[in-house]
């Protein structure tokens, strides 16, 4: 599959290297006397755009035709890396002095520009109007981007990219491609206003899924950041997707990872596996879940793909397809930011091996499929006119793509859905207040805007935002207030006889009275909102229990009685 790749790229560049592509120069000469020679551009693409000699200062003529003081001379050459400069004459000596922000670098003190087959599909490249020897136009600064590609594999035909909001249109990877400085020091300069800030990434690329994770020590956004005063500015070439100078890449070693797939229906698309490990195996980029195709060489179910990476640690998870929403649910106890992990040592075979789906390797036989009747308590929300969804790792596809419209026939604003559930013990799942959006999750509960709370926290996955249940194979129920720990489901074990809570909602005092027929030993926690015990172990050591609510805000809290046994009970009251 790589050496595909690979080909595809070299064929899709080999075609694009026969492009042309309209290259505009401007330089703003105001402020100088103009040579009656007249102003020129030389540079290692005259020959290119059919003059007779590379470097000629006297053959590539601009004109300022609305004599506005500023020189143009429009060329036609074929993508790649170009440098150039100014004269002022038709001869050397005349040239200008290109500032050192505007450098190639290395010792090279010529201006640079990048062009590729995208500048050819949108119009061409208008390089700015830079004053002659100046670092940019009028009333601009310059900003050079740089980045460290020490630890990476960069496609030469590709390339290195940074996109930002600097550039016009903003964000846009393939209009900025970078250039090598010198070994593995890539750089852009970039022309803005000042006094302003701006943020931007670079990509081992030219498209999204290519471009650097920045590490959240020196992010704003997700993105590296650099805010502009009235002088240039040059930023440090850090590695990339580091806050930090590149050390040296430890030499690659072999991990093969295998998953065991004896218990799924394995898809056409065939079996992935993805990670952020991709692009430092030449995969072009990291958690791409068709890239990395597997293969079962013995057809015994287990699906093999042996790759060269650099010791480390490294993050993964299966996929049956080769898509997003149809990867594996890795259970709680083996994940780490809802993914697989595993360490890359120097010296030893690594393998990164599991039942998809499953912990250890060897599968273990998943309960039977068994309805789950699903429900969720909106009366302290306002229901979205799109309705009340549940969402999951267990349909097909997943989460958002196999969305399931839940109901509430008896206007008790309580939503029910019934799913028949298969595949494996532990899955995840969660409600959403209107229609599930991939990407978007503001009208989903536990959407990582709010305190996350600890009944939605799988052991050993500290960032989990999702409910967690481990099905029995049996018919089940399940139901919580929507964003909440709070069971709406009384435990029925229980037995309290006849029980009344007065006056509900409270506004200072309330009465909590139970028949209590089998005289249990009772105590009751007060649990707020958002799972938070305010009360806790109060004795109800008679039939009328007074509860005084003075203390507590506004809102709805949960009575939870529990017996000598454990045993729950759990009931609603609302303070004023």
């Amino acid at each position: 599959m790589k050496k595909v790749y690979l080909m595809a790229l070299a064929a899709l560049f080999g075609s694009a290297s026969m492009a042309q592509v309209s290259v505009t120069f401007q330089v703003d000469m105001n402020g100088e006397t103009v040579s009656p020679n007249g102003v020129h551009v030389a540079g290692n693409w005259q020959d290119e755009a059919g003059f007779p000699d590379e470097w000629n200062p006297a053959t590539s003529e601009m004109t300022d035709d609305n004599a506005d003081g500023i020189y143009e001379l429009t060329v036609t050459v074929p993508p790649g890396d170009y440098e150039y400069k100014f004269i002022n004459d038709n001869a050397w000596g005349a040239d200008e002095a290109v500032p050192l922000v505007n450098q190639r670098g290395g010792g090279n003190q010529n201006r640079v520009f990048m062009v590729s087959q995208w500048h050819a599909d949108n119009g061409g490249y208008t390089l700015p109007a830079y004053v002659f020897g100046g670092s940019a136009p009028v009333g601009q600064v310059a900003l050079r981007l740089q980045i460290d590609m020490a630890n990476q594999d960069v496609d030469e035909n590709v390339g290195v990219h940074v996109a930002g909001s600097f550039s016009d249109p903003v964000w846009t990877p393939q209009l900025s491609k970078a250039w090598q400085v010198e070994d593995s020091i890539y750089a852009f300069v970039a022309n803005v206003p000042i006094n302003s800030p701006y943020e931007y990434k670079f990509l081992n690329g030219d498209f999204w899924g290519t471009d650097e994770t920045v590490p959240a020590e020196c992010a704003t956004n997700d993105n590296r950041f650099v805010a502009i005063g009235d002088v240039n500015v040059i930023t440090d070439a850090y590695c990339f997707g580091t806050c930090e100078l590149c050390e040296p890449l430890a030499p690659p070693v072999s991990v093969t990872f295998r998953v065991n797939m004896t218990l799924e229906t394995v898809s056409p698309n065939g079996v992935h596996v993805a990670g952020n490990w991709q692009a430092a195996a030449g995969f072009g980029g990291d958690w791409q879940p068709g890239a990395s195709e597997m293969t079962d060489a013995d057809s015994d179910g287990i699906y093999e793909l042996e790759v060269m990476i650099p010791p480390g640690v490294y993050e993964y998870k299966f996929v049956n397809g080769n898509d997003w929403g149809f990867e594996e649910g890795v259970p709680a106890a083996c994940n780490t930011n809802n993914n697989r992990v595993t360490t890359v040592e120097a010296g030893v075979d690594n393998f990164a091996e599991a039942c998809f789906s499953q912990c250890e390797f060897d599968c273990v036989v998943n309960p039977d499929p068994a309805n789950i009747v699903f429900s969720v308590d909106m009366s302290e929300e306002t229901v979205s006119p799109d309705g009340v969804y549940l969402i999951g790792n267990f349909t097909d596809p997943q989460w958002q793509g196999g969305a399931i419209q839940m109901s509430d026939d008896n206007s008790d604003d309580i939503y029910e859905a019934t799913a028949l559930v298969s595949g494996p013990a532990e899955f995840n799942y969660k409600f959403v207040n209107g229609i599930p959006v991939a990407g978007q999750f503001d009208n989903e509960e536990f959407n990582g805007n709010t305190e996350q709370l600890s009944c939605n926290v799988p052991s050993g996955n500290p960032n989990g935002w999702n409910r967690v249940h481990v099905r029995s194979g049996e018919p089940e129920e399940l139901g919580f207030i929507f964003g909440t720990c709070n069971s709406i489901l009384s435990t029925t074990d229980l037995e309290l006889g006849r029980v009344a809570i007065y006056p509900n909602p409270s506004s200072g005092v309330t009465f909590l009275e139970v028949e209590n027929p089998n005289n249990h030993t009772l105590r009751m926690n007060i649990v707020d909102i958002t799972g938070k015990t305010v009360t806790e172990n109060m004795v109800i050591n008679t039939n009328r229990f007074e509860i005084n609510t003075t203390n507590l805000n506004s809102g709805l809290y949960f009575l939870n009685i529990v017996n000598e046994r454990s045993e729950t009970a759990v009931y609603k009251l609302m303070v004023k």
